[in-house]
Formats: C-alpha cells, structure tokens, sequence
C-alpha cells in the first residue's frame, strides 16, 4: 500500500539525514529542507552529497513533498506525509505517516 512505501521511504531519508549529519556536524535546518540531501546548502563545509542516489528527493506515494522540520517537536528532527488527502489527521490513506511513529 502507499502507507508502506511513505513509511520505507521516510525511514530511507531518515538514514540519509544521519549520514549528512556525520558529514557535516548537524542535521539540515528546516528552512534547508530535505534539498540539503541533494544540493549543498551555502555555507556548509564537509557536504559530501548528494546523499540520494537519483539527486532528487523523492515526492511522498501520493506526488506531495515530505514535510521536514529541524528540531523537531518529536525528535532531532521530523519528517512526515500527508497521505492522500495532503491534509494534517485523517484515517487509512488520509492518514498522516511520520518518522516519530
């Protein structure tokens, strides 16, 4: 189902997200957004991307861009999709998926 591959996907970034931070000593802010994976952020030094082997960060099941904050309100950082409805809440393929559940 497409819940499944957000959450393949969003546990994938979220290794990705690690692995730039060992590079470069933090994780991307919020306002570098998941593009950081994939296209240096001015200013940051020992950037060693693109961290995502197609040099672009995938769109949720549904064709929407993950939503990404850092810090988080549930960890380091958050990411999370929609679901099919691009709304916050709902039930089964409206349902949010996020990396803190």
């Amino acid at each position: 189902s497409k819940t499944k591959t957000a959450k393949l996907q969003i546990e994938n970034l979220s290794a990705t997200i690690d692995a730039y931070s060992i590079d470069v000593g933090r994780f991307p802010t919020t306002t570098e957004g998941l593009e950081a994976l994939v296209q240096q952020p001015s200013g940051v030094r020992n950037w060693n991307g693109p961290y995502l082997r197609k040099s672009q960060v995938p769109k949720d099941p549904w064709g929407n861009d993950y939503q990404y904050r850092s810090p988080g309100e549930h960890g380091a950082f958050d990411i999370w999709a929609l679901g099919a409805d691009n709304q916050e809440g709902g039930d089964g393929e409206n349902q949010d998926i996020a990396s803190w559940e």
